[in-house]
């Protein structure tokens, strides 16, 4: 251990370690030294246990071979798994909170399931905060704007300033926080999935150049092109998890008596993209250059490519 840098004398576990564990394990560790351990389902999976594995080992995380595994003895577990995945993620670690452990559940969900969830570690004996993640984890890292709330958010206020973490604690109340981050996503995942939709047409009608030089004349000042190429690589690389996260804000939305139509509508395009997998035409990363992405996924749905 470093003499230079502080240290934090607790215990972190993952559940899915994923790109948002990867990225506030990389800015913690930016920060201070500290002990972090992780459990993540693809290392059950033949096929990604050993990229798994390779993602432990760059961070410098101590691999479990379970959820319960890695919450044994941990001070602090984060939950970062899928929307539709927080009650079993909850579950699996019951059995440690006995002893009034942090329980962060930064997923993108409904806040029913947040309170639900919430219920489980409550009546295990561990302390719940609804976190809420308001923009991209990268490059941001720890840095990234986050909201919390729950009983638990008075005492995790302490950790995250240590961290230097950038956040504000809204309510002691499970569900506050998630429900801005819910209803901030139909606008947001919206516009992602509208333009994935509109780009994807103009390409395959060769009329792209126009629809964008359109787009910035009625829209002065967005810079149509780099968010194309930005929203394209992000739901190439990301559709499936984007798509679990607008479900939950159709769910969200029906809770609160409006329905959820858009939103589901957002997550059909989504699912759409995921469902074809075009991350798998680029082994070295899904690119940021909307032509590119446009093609692939194009070519996958068609079985054709659609420039010479």
């Amino acid at each position: 251990m470093s003499e230079d840098r502080p240290s934090v004398d607790k215990i972190i576990a993952f559940i899915g370690f994923g790109e948002a564990g990867q990225a506030l394990t990389a800015g913690w560790r930016s920060e201070a030294e500290l002990s972090v351990r992780a459990y993540d389902i693809k290392t059950d999976d033949p096929a990604t246990r050993e990229g798994k594995l390779q993602d432990y080992a760059r961070h410098a995380v101590m691999p479990a071979e379970s959820a319960t595994a890695a919450a044994d003895g941990a001070d602090i577990i984060v939950s970062a798994v899928t929307a539709d995945a927080i009650l079993d993620a909850a579950e699996s670690v019951l059995p440690a909170l006995a002893g009034g452990q942090l329980y962060l559940d930064i997923n993108s969900a409904a806040p029913s399931r947040k309170r639900r969830a919430a219920e489980r570690v409550a009546q295990a004996g561990g302390s719940y905060v609804d976190v809420a993640v308001m923009a991209p984890v990268h490059p941001g890292l720890h840095r990234t704007p986050l909201i919390i709330g729950g009983p638990g958010a008075k005492r995790a206020e302490s950790l995250f300033k240590r961290l230097n973490m950038n956040f504000e604690v809204i309510s002691d109340r499970v569900g506050d926080a998630s429900t801005v981050k819910m209803v901030r996503s139909v606008m947001i995942k919206g516009i992602e999935s509208l333009t994935v939709e509109c780009l994807l047409a103009a390409v395959t009608a060769g009329i792209e150049e126009r629809i964008l030089g359109s787009l910035e004349k009625s829209f002065p000042g967005m810079d149509w092109k780099k968010r194309a190429d930005y929203m394209l690589e992000r739901v190439a690389k990301h559709g499936e998890r984007r798509a679990a996260e607008m479900r939950a804000v159709a769910e969200t939305l029906e809770d609160l008596g409006i329905g959820g139509t858009m939103a589901a509508a957002t997550a059909e395009r989504q699912q759409w993209v995921a469902d074809l997998n075009p991350a798998d035409r680029f082994p070295d990363g899904v690119p940021g250059d909307y032509r590119v992405v446009a093609d692939a996924i194009l070519a996958l749905h068609s079985g054709k490519t659609t420039r010479s």
